[in-house]
This record gives structure tokens, sequence and C-alpha cells, in this order.
């Protein structure tokens, strides 16, 4: 399992520590549960899947530590299928997705961003969307994305997603990513439907 890169610790560390010098108290104390949940979600007690809802809980505790830290630089929103939220899906699997859309989308554009995040059935499948109104990318640094084995920040790659989805389900599942330079990014991640891990547990 992918850890949480030291430097990401570290950066959310020293923000915590500056509210506290502030006395933005209340402020601290959100960002010190959100990185809790952040950790709680990731260890999950060994399992490799977890339901929908506790991974969109680890992603919407990533998006409220950023949000703290770029301050004013985005917005996000969830539009959610909530039969689905008893589904299991590969535990953080969103969380890599948005960072890269805030790292490489966002943290370029002069005005405010936003990431939007979907998840719908498709069929048989649940389709996961992330997109963004960021800088976009060529093809050749989508490929180089779906390439790297590590994030520079939090340490999982988006890589790394696409192969667990890949080795757990089958070569039909996984990421494909849409995006247009200067427009934005749309990432989609294909897994399917399932309500119990025994049905995929490794024989």
């Amino acid at each position: 399992q992918a850890q949480i890169n030291p430097h990401f610790l570290y950066n959310t560390l020293d923000s915590i520590q500056w509210m506290c010098e502030q006395g933005k108290n209340e402020d601290a104390i959100k960002m010190i549960g959100a990185l809790a949940r952040l950790f709680r979600i990731s260890i999950s007690r060994g399992h490799e899947l977890i339901p929908i809802r506790d991974e969109l809980r680890h992603a919407e505790s990533y998006l409220v530590i950023q949000s703290y830290r770029y301050r004013d630089r985005f917005a996000y929103s969830f539009e959610i299928d909530e039969s689905l939220l008893d589904c299991l899906c590969n535990k953080i699997t969103l969380q890599p997705i948005i960072e890269n859309a805030i790292y490489h989308g966002i943290n370029g554009l002069v005005d405010e961003g936003e990431i939007r995040i979907s998840c719908r059935a498709d069929g048989d499948d649940i389709l996961f969307t992330v997109e963004d109104n960021g800088t976009g990318m060529e093809p050749e640094q989508v490929q180089a994305i779906l390439r790297k084995e590590r994030s520079d920040h939090t340490g999982i790659g988006i890589k790394n997603v696409n192969d667990r989805l890949k080795i757990y389900f089958g070569p039909a599942y996984g990421i494909t990513i849409d995006s247009v330079p200067d427009e934005g990014t749309r990432v989609y991640i294909r897994m399917p439907k399932v309500r119990e891990e025994a049905e995929y547990e490794k024989r």
C-alpha cells in the first residue's frame, strides 16, 4: 500500500500550527479532523475494497485540507447517486485524481478553479468522474501521468490507482483521461458494481 508523503503531512501540520498561532482554532480543529479521517480510511483494517461512502469521505477530507492551504483558489462539488454508496471500490482511488487536478490544473489558473466529482451507474458498472476547469494537458502529458509510479505530493500516483483497478477487476476497468489544453481535464474511473468483497478476494 502506498503511504502518505511526509512532505504532504509536514505541510499540513505546518498549516495547522500557523492556524493555532493566529488564533484560528476552529479552522485548526477542522483541519486536524480531516487529517485524522484521511489516515483512518487509508488504513481501513487491511481491506483493499471499502464502501464508496467512505471513499467519498476520504476525498472530501483531502479537499478540506487543500481548501485551507489554497484558500479561495478553487471550489469543489459532489454529484453522487446515493444508491451506490454501499457498493465497494478500491480505497484511495479518488484522492490521487483530485490531487492531480489541483497541482497540475487549478494551480496554474489566474481565476478560481472548480473541481467536480460525480459517481453514477453505467449499466453494470460504476463510473466516477473528476472534472476540472484547469490548464489542461497535451496528450504526451496525459501519457506521462499514466506512467508515473509516484506522485510528488502525497506519494500515490495515478498509475498506481489504474494498476490496482485492472489487477483487481480486469483489463476492462481503470482510468481514462480526456484533456484539452487551456480548457480543462476530465478523468473517468470505471469499475464494476461490487456489493461483497468476497466476490473479488484473491484465491
